[in-house]
């Protein structure tokens, strides 16, 4: 074997050693609430979509300090594109993905949220992207959503997906702030049903909640998810 081909299988074998193994869900979240799609984890409670990538050091740099920034982008540049792919995948409403231009728009908001720096050089990161940076809220901007109470919706069952529609008094409207939970309600959640539109249908005389569901944070509570 040359020196060359030697280098490669070493090269090759110190990443797969550095490559991270799914992140473990965050403590008191259901595991179905946390998903892998295309080499990135969706947490559907936390409303996060995180990528992680690992990269050898160069074994040409003289030294490990040398070979960290290196080794750092590649693991970032790994990250940021199983994140891409991750984004183009999510499902958004019914069979609706995100455009090409929303996946690069929510690229340009993604920030490391996780870095481990290996004592010979390597680098393994996560990248993450939050659901408000993919659709954001229709009528208020995520961080004026966030400083808002979240309404409590209680759904028997239904998928998990990024935007729902709201239909009530002859008006519907699109939730774009959504985290869900598993498990029963809190006092004073607010029962819905899905129509065969996959349409959320609050109680009757609820038609006023509509504006509050559009533009602040929504907490679903499923007693199944649905595929």
């Amino acid at each position: 074997m040359g020196i060359a081909s030697f280098r490669q299988t070493v090269v090759a074998v110190a990443v797969a050693a550095l490559l991270p193994s799914a992140t473990p869900a965050r403590a008191g979240t259901p595991v179905l609430l946390v998903r892998r799609l295309a080499g990135a984890e969706v947490d559907w409670s936390a409303g996060t979509v995180t990528a992680s990538a690992g990269a050898a050091a160069d074994m040409r740099m003289p030294s490990p300090d040398s070979a960290r920034p290196g080794a750092e982008r590649r693991a970032r540049a790994a990250a940021m594109e199983k994140l891409r792919m991750a984004l183009r995948a999510l499902p958004v409403q019914g069979n609706e993905r995100l455009g090409e231009k929303q996946v690069e728009a929510a690229l340009i908001h993604a920030s490391t949220t996780r870095i481990e720096y290996q004592s010979n050089g390597g680098v393994v990161l996560w990248v993450g992207v939050r659901f408000e940076e993919l659709v954001g809220s229709a009528s208020r901007a995520p961080s004026a959503a966030a400083a808002t109470e979240p309404v409590a919706l209680a759904v028997a069952a239904m998928p998990l997906q990024l935007a729902l529609s709201v239909a009530a008094g002859g008006r519907e409207i699109v939730m774009r702030c959504v985290r869900y939970h598993q498990g029963p309600p809190p006092a004073g959640a607010i029962s819905v049903r899905r129509d065969d539109q996959g349409r959320l249908l609050p109680p009757q005389g609820a038609e006023a909640m509509l504006d509050a569901l559009a533009g602040g944070p929504v907490v679903i509570y499923l007693q199944k998810v649905l595929p």
